[in-house]
């Protein structure tokens, strides 16, 4: 497995990853799929910034196999020290150790920013996501019950908060 900076040229495959999970599970609370001219389009908002990385893993074939990023808490100014952090993994993948690598890459990217704190959003429930999280030092600090409605029934979203 390599780990490195996401591309606009990784688009397609950051989307094979994210897009299955929008259309068969509560995982994230996208509806629709995203297409490919809108992933470019993210990836370039993030660039250059050092508090958003993205990165991608790409397994033995050079396929992108998960990702991860950062991305702003708030658009609010006074939030510019709070980022979001996601990590997605293939189903193929999963249990590889890929969602591992690809957050001590992120938080490694994260060491030289100006970030106070990362926050992490887990459709509950997600015993492996918690599981990771809290393996990479987030603590569980508030659910919001029944937040968000997917596939016709209500979810919660566990907040989980790790302090740099």
């Amino acid at each position: 497995m390599k780990i490195r900076r996401a591309t606009p040229d990784d688009a397609g495959g950051i989307n094979a990853v994210y897009n299955p999970f929008i259309l068969e599970s509560a995982a994230t609370f996208e509806t629709e799929p995203i297409t490919d001219a809108d992933r470019r389009a993210w990836l370039d908002r993030l660039a250059g910034d050092p508090r958003y990385p993205a990165l991608v893993a790409e397994d033995g074939a050079g396929a992108v196999c998960g990702f991860a990023n950062a991305a702003p808490f708030d658009s609010r100014a006074a939030y510019r020290t709070s980022v979001k952090t996601s990590v997605f993994v293939a189903p193929d993948a999963a249990g590889k150790g890929v969602g591992r690598g690809l957050y001590e890459a992120l938080f490694e990217a994260l060491s030289g920013a100006d970030i106070h704190r990362a926050y992490a959003l887990i459709v509950a429930p997600n015993p492996a996501s918690v599981a990771l999280h809290e393996r990479f030092g987030f603590a569980h600090v508030a659910t919001l019950d029944e937040v968000g409605r997917k596939f016709g029934r209500y979810h919660s979203v566990m907040w989980f908060e790790k302090r740099l």
